[in-house]
């Protein structure tokens, strides 16, 4: 099978925005190449339906700026990759890497010693899914869970992509995760990746639109690293699904939005416990009513 390659030069801000495009034109993986300008790249099949896909990714890419992001200067490569090339290439870019004080991502093909009694891996397989726990966004939601998880809580991972929080939620000792995405291929990535993890066999996997279609008694954690506008849409289907004291994490926030994305917490009840921010990025720990 041959397959195309499609290189987005972009900024860094850009990067998850640029990565969801991609990944819900149906790319079967998504990289980022930062060596020298940065480039999202994705991997498509070779087949009569490409022009199509093209087109569909240059149009969301002009829309972007209708969400004030600006993937500039979005150039876009296009190029033949074979089968062979397409398998290695992912292994170029991804190697085990501590994230937190517990919790290393380690690719499914390298093995993996911990460094330290508490060193907790999550296998992942990169060439599946955008999300492999490197990117800022998903750096600061594992550090904000590693900050609020005690043991035994009941937990929500909405657009969970390639399952990675899941994943976290469970080493770090959360009993319960449900995780959901409105995208069929990332559910069925997310399976993927959790069936490399032991730990994460008993995590639920489901379709759905933010929380729209999800009804389940309330959690005692909501996290969702996904795009600022989607949060906004997010953080009142939240308030029925957590338990009061419960805790809502939020990343995916770049620096102009954030004071707007605090607004929106606050006017639903959120109470704001801890900011955080790496680079351009956002996240918040937030807690609901009181216990």
């Amino acid at each position: 099978m041959n397959w195309q390659s499609i290189a987005i030069t972009t900024q860094n801000d850009a990067i998850e925005a640029v990565s969801n495009i991609l990944m819900s034109a149906g790319a079967e993986g998504v990289q980022i190449d930062d060596s020298d300008q940065i480039k999202v790249i994705a991997y498509y099949e070779d087949d009569a339906n490409l022009p199509k896909t093209i087109k569909r990714i240059k149009t969301d890419l002009f829309n972007l700026k209708s969400f004030d992001v600006d993937p500039s200067p979005a150039e876009i490569l296009i190029s033949g990759v074979a089968q062979a090339d397409w398998e290695n290439n992912w292994k170029q870019y991804y190697h085990a890497q501590r994230i937190t004080r517990h919790l290393t991502v380690v690719p499914s093909w390298e093995s993996f010693k911990p460094q330290q009694d508490d060193e907790m891996p999550i296998i992942m397989d990169p060439k599946l899914a955008f999300g492999t726990g490197t990117h800022e966004t998903t750096k600061l939601m594992m550090q904000a869970l590693e900050t609020v998880v005690r043991g035994g809580e009941s937990m929500i991972d909405v657009g969970t992509g390639s399952g990675v929080l899941a994943v976290a939620a469970k080493q770090l000792g959360v009993t319960q995760v449900l995780a959901t995405d409105i995208d069929d291929m990332s559910v069925s990535v997310a399976r993927e990746n959790l069936a490399l993890n032991p730990v994460a066999s008993d995590i639920t996997v489901l379709t759905s639109d933010l929380l729209a279609d999800i009804e389940t008694t309330p959690v005692d954690i909501i996290v969702a690293n996904i795009l600022a506008d989607v949060i906004e849409r997010l953080i009142p289907q939240t308030i029925p699904l957590l338990k009061k004291g419960g805790y809502f994490l939020v990343s995916g926030i770049y620096d102009a939005i954030a004071p707007h994305i605090e607004d929106e917490l606050l006017k639903n009840g959120y109470q704001i416990v801890q900011s955080s921010q790496m680079g351009e990025w956002h996240s918040y720990i937030t807690q609901f009513g009181e216990d």
